[in-house]
């Protein structure tokens, strides 16, 4: 038995009744991802989000995201490793793996086209395609997800910039003026740092896009455009980026670029050949005909 649950059931003669609906619920799901919004629990348990969040209080935690941060530490992972897909699992022989995981990352890629808000993409096009700069903003896993959208966007000729720890983050975004652009990634919408700065761009007068898998999340409510990966690919807190929730995101990244691209047409076509104009001549290491 998990130490939070322990915790749980030493509270639980405390709780009110509405609040054991929430505690009965947490242990009958001990072993699974808390992946639900509050709003979506709250709709399944048929109580109110404020019960929930009262909950959260009376064990002890400041709020949602704390429990969920709580569940997942606590979860046995004996039988599965943390942020790998499920179907995978340490016996599998390589082939196996090879196959599980090509099955995964395109049910993953499928999932996320099909469960794609069309106008909030199209909305996010629109706004990098008339931006005079574009911020972008991520830490740790989620740095990797900027740095694809920085080298595909650079490499087109916008005006990007990207700053992957929360100073920077901080300090550009206190600089942001208005007709730019920030981008935040977080795949949990909870990194501190990215949140922060997201609000202070919009505070500016930025047009402020949030990419993550929460809705629900603090960095979605702070954001002026959401880019949602499904939930169910959410990251488990202090366990690195899952892979499943890292290819959703480089799909968006990818949407993203190819939207903006084919919206400016001719001029973004003739930066991308020039930059490659210039590689050839100039980063060509091996000497070799490109």
């Amino acid at each position: 038995m998990s130490d939070f649950i322990q915790h749980l059931q030493a509270n639980y003669s405390n709780l009110r009744k509405s609040e054991k609906i929430i505690a009965d619920y947490l242990q009958q799901h001990a072993q699974e991802r808390l992946d639900l919004s509050i709003t979506e629990l709250a709709r399944q348990l048929k109580v109110s989000e404020t019960t929930i969040s009262r909950f959260c209080r009376a064990i002890g935690l400041r709020g949602y995201q704390d429990l969920k941060l709580s569940m997942a530490v606590s979860m046995n992972t004996v039988e599965e490793i943390n942020n790998i897909p499920p179907a995978i699992h340490k016996g599998d022989s390589t082939p196996e793996i090879g196959r599980k995981l090509s099955e995964s990352l395109s049910g993953s890629i499928a999932k996320t086209q099909q469960n794609l808000n069309i106008g909030d993409m199209e909305n996010a096009i629109e706004a990098i395609s008339r931006a005079r700069q574009i911020y972008l903003y991520g830490i740790g896993g989620s740095a990797v997800i900027a740095q694809a959208a920085h080298h595909l966007f650079t490499k087109a000729g916008l005006n990007c910039v990207i700053y992957t720890d929360g100073y920077m983050q901080t300090v550009s975004a206190s600089m942001i003026k208005p007709k730019m652009v920030a981008l935040g990634v977080s795949n949990a919408g909870i990194t501190k740092h990215v949140v922060d700065a997201i609000k202070l761009a919009a505070e500016n007068g930025a047009t402020t896009i949030g990419m993550t898998s929460d809705r629900e999340s603090p960095l979605a409510r702070s954001s002026e455009i959401c880019l949602a990966t499904p939930l169910e690919y959410r990251d488990r807190p202090l366990y690195g980026g899952a892979i499943d929730a890292k290819v959703c995101q480089l799909f968006l990244v990818d949407l993203l670029y190819l939207g903006v691209l084919f919206k400016s047409g001719k001029p973004l076509q003739r930066n991308l050949d020039k930059t490659a104009s210039a590689l050839r001549t100039h980063y060509n290491p091996l000497g070799m005909q490109l």
